[in-house]
């Protein structure tokens, strides 16, 4: 089995799937690290979070509409920025023909790839007490952040199951790499569940950088947004799911740690 992972959207579908379709060639699934963006209307677009000015609908309306088709099916998590009011409503599953909402959190398995995932970033302020604030629809970006609960879950689902993906927006704390002179980036809760779930590969994004390292047994693979990165690979990763079992990147890309 053949997979492609996509880095941030943003409401770019048509530029993702061209990207794709000339990186990745034909594949059996398509998987969306969050900040897709997938609105349908422009009223969806209004329930993502961020200034005016970087709302937009985008072309996913035409897919939606069936008018335009991805090159394989797509499966998504949430980033900070998607129409979470909407996805939170409609919950998991088909969200427009060939595109479904993995949830906030879980496993799943899809073509024999057994997948872990989870959405929205990190706020000490939700993500840490045991029962968190109550969102406020009032603030949109607060339903970008993922839960102790959302975590609970996903581990309670995950315990005494191999993961071959492990899917999340951000990335892993403890990377080599350098953002703007420093090291720290990334989230403890991220990187708790790098070691603990300990997957073959897990893919992420938010940072809007391609990166690749290892953390123990596990290839961390950080991806671009589809209009940041100079090359198709600083956005698209190529997964091959071989028939002994083994999830390998066939096409390593993008700046490495030495």
């Amino acid at each position: 089995m053949r997979f492609a992972v996509i880095g941030d959207i943003h409401a770019d579908f048509t530029l993702a799937d061209a990207m794709i379709r000339r990186h990745a060639g034909p594949v059996d699934a398509v998987f969306s690290v969050g900040d897709a963006e997938p609105n349908r209307d422009e009223a969806e677009s209004l329930g993502v979070a961020g200034p005016a000015k970087y709302r937009k609908v985008g072309d996913f309306p035409r897919f939606a509409a069936g008018l335009q088709v991805m090159s394989a099916p797509l499966y998504f998590i949430g980033g900070n920025h998607e129409p979470w009011p909407a996805l939170d409503e409609h919950g998991p599953g088909e969200w427009a023909p060939g595109f479904h909402f993995l949830g906030r959190s879980g496993v799943t398995e899809i073509g024999g790839l057994r997948v872990a995932f989870l959405s929205g970033i990190y706020s000490r302020h939700f993500s840490e007490p045991a029962e968190p604030p109550a969102i406020t629809p009032e603030r949109l970006k607060e339903y970008g952040y993922f839960t102790r609960p959302h975590v609970d879950h996903l581990l309670r689902q995950a315990r005494g199951r191999r993961i071959d993906l492990l899917i999340t927006h951000d990335w892993p704390v403890g990377l080599a790499y350098r953002h703007h002179g420093k090291t720290a980036v990334g989230c403890d809760r991220i990187r708790m569940l790098t070691d603990a779930l300990n997957p073959q590969v897990h893919v992420c994004g938010h940072m809007h950088v391609p990166y690749r390292e290892r953390i123990g047994a596990t290839d961390v693979v950080c991806l671009s947004q589809v209009r940041h990165g100079t090359a198709p690979a600083d956005t698209v990763a190529v997964l091959e799911l071989g028939a002994d079992g083994v999830l390998k990147e066939l096409v390593p890309a993008g700046p490495a740690s030495g």
